[in-house]
């Protein structure tokens, strides 16, 4: 069985590679980070905020989870007023 944890925003020290879109999040910039556990595998997964918003809209729209390969295109960023 699955479990994740909840979501955190992060500042980015260093380098990290976003684990929806596959592009780089620079060392500043603010990320969504949440690990997943599954049996004896575990993982990390970093993304662009746009990333993240996108990734909930499509589960939401799947019914709640989603699997998805790496690489998927990068949202246009929300503007906020």
């Amino acid at each position: 069985m699955s479990h994740f944890t909840e979501t955190t925003t992060q500042k980015a020290a260093k380098r990290h590679q976003c684990t929806w879109c596959w592009q780089f999040i620079d060392p500043g910039k603010e990320y969504k980070r949440y690990r997943h556990f599954d049996g004896n595998d575990a993982g990390t997964v970093k993304m662009h905020p746009e990333c993240y918003d996108a990734m909930q809209e499509e589960a939401t729209e799947e019914g709640g989870y989603l699997e998805w390969t790496p690489g998927r295109e990068r949202p246009a960023k929300k503007e906020t007023a």
